[in-house]
């Protein structure tokens, strides 16, 4: 029986899909983007009211652990950077002072280095215009007279910065080269606290790059938190939420035509938490009625179609099942170079939030088969079976295609979906081009946090935030979902991998490597369901013909929106032409000279 993590494949050629690839771009991106590293530790680790969104081909224990250590890393130097100025206050204000000019003309320099830049060329421009008699446009003398206006702040900025310590050392009756001495030691833990960060974050990166287990870019022991998290990503439950029926607008004109959002699948009604884009669905679901086969005599093909039909179904729901775990494990062959990369297959049980019984047994422990199977027996339940099965081409571009499968009715009824998580942001893989890891790269880290020293030590600020979250970290230890509660919900609210993958509409090639992946577990699927029906004597020409046309259909069946431009609905309807979409409309308007209002 597949649970949890299921079944996974790997091939041992050297072209095999690296399965922490997704591991890895996350992790390096708890380094790179402190917004993720706050959702990751805040609704992800301190959130202990909700389930944790099942993980597809990542470890989102290995994401957790690499995004504290990089909020440790931040922490320890915001904390040496207060207790250097905290020391220098108590020592020697003037000195602390000093620096703080110092940081503030090194950042307003660099301002005014990069308005200087922008003025330049615009004053260029205007005198040649004014000596080539050209007409200005009001747009660029506006534009000219802001920037000049900057580059003016800016310099007096410089000025009373630059001329800021040597007043402080005369009104403190300091000389002024003993100020300069007591600032210049007072700056040297700052930059070793700032420029060594740089550097152990790019040996931390460095860890990340060079494994190729998710396990070595775990703890060595897991916490009580990360347990739990580790075992509700990996659970077969998972928890979805209902939408809420959207709002009326009460401000919309009664006599506008609102047109309807034309959308083949129900892009954002998909329960699969976690999976990614809704791309493929059969609706309605596949159904076939299960009747005996047609008699070969010619007198007997005129039977009635109720005296065909089965009094009882001839198998159980879980039979077909487990007939079709069997039909599909083959492609998990790690020693066969013509299986599906990446492949896996468990079992999920859905069910929604407003069903979550308070005393559930699955909470506390998984439920075994015997539990699984009365599941898929039972088609009325508030608990819906879904055979998951899924593919990586690349490790990060993952397939993930669900069937349910029911006995009602006298019907066998096969619900199917697919689902495409797609890939991480560009900036995440960054570990990934050349010379951005090794000694270099850690020299190079160093000297940029060097480099952005005013921001970095503008940040400490950030230091209010952390007895907050370490105290939700302390709380985070006891799973509440476990205490009944009033209006308790506990379905899943984030997928930190559905929040950092590549839109749909921008995955371009990936989108045809999706959709063969679909197309090839559908079809063996559907020959599995097949050669079953046929070994329990069921009558498959209906099935055949059904399972032709899905095959064979394409548009009817994959998602899209439907977009209607410069169209006109309803009686005595005109279309009115935007002049701010003609060309030749633009051109006939004079142009706003510079002065004339």
């Amino acid at each position: 029986m597949a649970c949890g993590e299921g079944t996974s494949g790997q091939h041992g050629h050297g072209d095999a899909v690296r399965k922490d690839l997704a591991t890895s771009h996350l992790c390096a991106g708890a380094y790179f983007d402190p917004e993720f590293r706050g959702i990751l530790l805040r609704q992800v680790y301190n959130d202990t009211t909700r389930m944790i969104a099942p993980s597809y081909r990542f470890d989102l224990v290995s994401v957790v652990h690499q995004a504290w250590r990089a909020w440790a890393l931040e922490t320890m130097q915001h904390v040496g950077v207060l207790t250097a100025f905290a020391v220098g206050l108590r020592v020697n204000l003037p000195a602390v002072v000093t620096v703080i000019c110092w940081l503030a003309l090194w950042h307003q320099s660099r301002a005014l280095a990069k308005t200087a830049l922008a003025v330049l060329p615009l004053h260029a421009k205007a005198a040649a215009d004014r000596w080539l008699q050209r007409t200005r446009w009001r747009s660029e003398s506006d534009e000219l007279r802001q920037q000049t206006r900057l580059l003016r702040l800016n310099g007096v900025g410089c000025v009373v910065l630059a001329l800021t310590p040597p007043l402080v050392a005369g009104i403190s009756h300091i000389p002024f080269d003993e100020l300069i001495d007591a600032a210049a030691l007072l700056a040297v833990p700052v930059i070793v606290f700032v420029a060594g960060r740089g550097m152990a974050e790019q040996l931390c990166l460095n860890h990340v790059y060079g494994v190729r287990e998710v396990d070595q870019l775990r703890p060595r022991r897991l916490s009580r938190r990360q347990q739990t998290i580790d075992d509700q990503q990996r659970h077969p439950y998972v928890v979805y939420r209902r939408p809420s029926p959207p709002k009326e607008e009460s401000d919309q004109d009664e006599f506008s035509l609102k047109l309807p959002d034309i959308d083949l699948i129900d892009e954002g009604e998909s329960p699969f938490v976690g999976s990614g884009e809704l791309v493929h669905r059969w609706l309605p679901p596949l159904t076939v009625q299960l009747l005996c086969p047609n008699p070969e005599s010619e007198a007997d093909r005129h039977i009635p179609m109720r005296d065909r039909e089965r009094s009882a179904p001839s198998f159980e729901a879980h039979e077909l099942v487990e007939h079709l775990r069997e039909a599909m494990r083959p492609l998990s062959d790690d020693h066969d170079p013509k299986g599906l990369r990446g492949f896996f297959m468990n079992d999920r049980l859905y069910v929604a939030e407003a069903d979550v019984q308070p005393f559930s047994e699955w909470l506390r422990e998984p439920p075994d088969e015997h539990h699984i199977n009365g599941v898929i027996d039972n088609p009325y339940g508030d608990v819906h079976h879904f055979l998951e099965i899924g593919a990586s081409a690349t490790g990060e571009l993952v397939t993930t295609v669900f069937l349910r499968v029911t006995v009602k009715g006298r019907a066998l009824s096969l619900d199917f979906a697919a689902c495409a998580l797609t890939r991480t942001p560009t900036e995440y893989h960054r570990l990934d081009g050349y010379g951005e890891t090794g000694v270099i790269a850690v020299l190079r880290s160093t000297l940029r946090r060097f480099c952005n020293m005013p921001a970095e030590v503008a940040g400490i600020g950030r230091l209010a935030e952390a007895p907050v979250l370490l105290v939700n970290a302390v709380r985070s230890r006891k799973n509440r979902m476990l205490r009944p509660r009033r209006g308790m919900a506990i379905g899943a609210c984030l997928s930190v991998r559905e929040l950092k993958s590549t839109p749909w509409k921008y995955a371009q090639l990936d989108k045809v490597i999706i959709h063969d992946h679909v197309k090839l577990i559908e079809q063996r699927l559907l020959t599995a369901v097949e050669d079953f029906l046929s070994k329990r004597g069921i009558d498959t020409s209906a099935f055949k013909k059904k399972a032709l046309s899905i095959i064979n259909t394409g548009v009817l069946n994959m998602g899209g929106r439907t977009e209607i431009n410069q169209s006109a609905v309803g009686t005595n309807s005109q279309v009115r032409a935007d002049v701010r979409d003609d060309p030749g409309g633009a051109s006939q308007q004079p142009p706003a000279l510079d002065g004339v209002q």
